[in-house]
C-alpha cells in the first residue's frame, strides 16, 4: 500500500519591500529631525541676532551689526556684558576670552589628537619589530586609550571653563533688565536649553533698564562758541578781522579832544601874550 502524501502550500512573501519601508522610514525621520535641528537653529541665530543688536544700539555702542556676523557676534556678545568682577579678580574684555577659548580648544585638541595618535603607532611598531606582534596590538590600542582619555579631559574642561564665562557674561546683561536672583535663572537655563537665550535677549531688548542701569552715553560733542564768533556777530580766531562801524565814531557833543581844559583853569604864563 502507498502511504505517501504531497502536501502544497502556497504563500505569496515579497523578500523586498520590508526592507525598503525599514530604510524610507528611517531616512523620513532621518530628514525630519535634520529639518527641526535646521529650524531651531536659524530661529535662535535670528532671535539672538536681533536681540544683541537692539540692546547694543540702546547702550550706545558704535559697532552694533556685528550682532549678525558669524564669530563676531561672540565678541560683541561678551563685550555688552563689560569688565565681569569676581570676589578678588575681574575679567576684562570677556568677549575676547569668549572668541577665542574655542579656537584654543580647537588647536590643543587637534595637536593632542595628531601627537598621540603618531605616538601610538610608533608604540606599535617597535613592538612588532621586536617580535612581539600581540605586543604591538596592546602597545597601539593601550595608547589609544590614553588618547581617549586625555581628549575626554579636555572636552570637560574646556565645557566647564567656557560654560562659566557664558553664564557670567548672560548674568551682567539680564542683570541691566531683571533682578540679579531671575539673572542667574536665566543665565543657567540659557546654557541647558536650546533657544531659551535667544528668546531671552529678544523679549527683554527693549524692556526699560534697572534703575542705576542705565548705560552711560556720552553726548555728541558740541562745536565751541568763540567770544566776538559768528554766533555774536565777530570773527572766528585765525579769520581776517572785522572793522567795528561804531570804534571811530563821534560821540554825542561834538569831537572828543584829549585832555580838554576845563573852563575855570587858569591860565599858564608862558601861554599870555603881551
Amino acid at each position: 500500500m502507498d502511504y505517501s502524501y504531497n502536501f502544497e502550500y502556497d504563500y505569496p512573501v515579497n523578500h523586498g519591500n520590508g526592507g525598503n519601508a525599514a530604510v524610507t522610514l528611517i531616512l523620513t525621520i532621518y530628514l525630519i529631525a535634520l529639518a527641526l535641528i535646521i529650524a531651531v537653529a536659524l530661529a535662535s541665530y535670528i532671535f539672538h541676532s536681533i536681540g544683541l543688536y537692539t540692546i547694543g544700539k540702546r547702550m550706545g555702542r558704535e559697532h552694533a551689526w556685528l550682532a549678525f556676523v558669524p564669530f563676531a557676534r561672540d565678541y560683541f556678545h561678551g563685550e555688552l556684558a563689560g569688565e565681569i568682577h569676581l570676589k578678588n579678580k575681574s575679567i576684562r574684555n570677556p568677549g575676547i576670552w569668549k572668541l577665542v577659548l574655542p579656537i584654543i580648544y580647537g588647536a590643543v585638541a587637534g595637536v593632542l589628537m595628531v601627537f598621540l595618535f603618531v605616538a601610538a603607532l610608533g608604540a606599535g611598531a617597535v613592538s612588532t619589530l621586536n617580535g612581539s606582534q600581540m605586543g604591538g596590538v596592546m602597545a597601539f590600542s593601550t595608547t589609544l586609550i590614553v588618547l581617549y582619555i586625555l581628549i575626554l579631559v579636555l572636552v570637560v574642561a574646556y565645557s566647564a571653563v567656557y560654560s562659566v564665562l557664558r553664564i557670567l557674561i548672560d548674568i551682567q546683561i539680564y542683570e541691566k533688565f531683571t533682578t540679579r536672583n531671575m539673572a542667574v535663572v536665566h543665565s543657567v537655563l540659557s546654557g541647558l536649553i536650546p533657544l531659551y537665550e535667544a528668546i531671552c535677549f529678544f523679549v527683554m531688548r527693549n524692556k526699560p533698564f534697572n534703575p542705576g542701569m542705565e548705560p552711560r552715553i556720552t553726548p555728541p560733542p558740541v562745536p565751541p562758541v568763540y567770544p566776538g564768533g559768528p554766533a555774536a556777530g565777530g570773527p572766528l580766531p585765525g579769520g581776517p578781522a572785522q572793522e567795528n562801524p561804531g570804534a571811530n565814531a563821534p560821540l554825542p557833543g561834538g569831537p572828543v579832544h584829549e585832555n580838554p581844559a576845563p573852563d575855570n583853569a587858569p591860565e599858564h604864563p608862558e601861554n599870555k601874550t603881551e
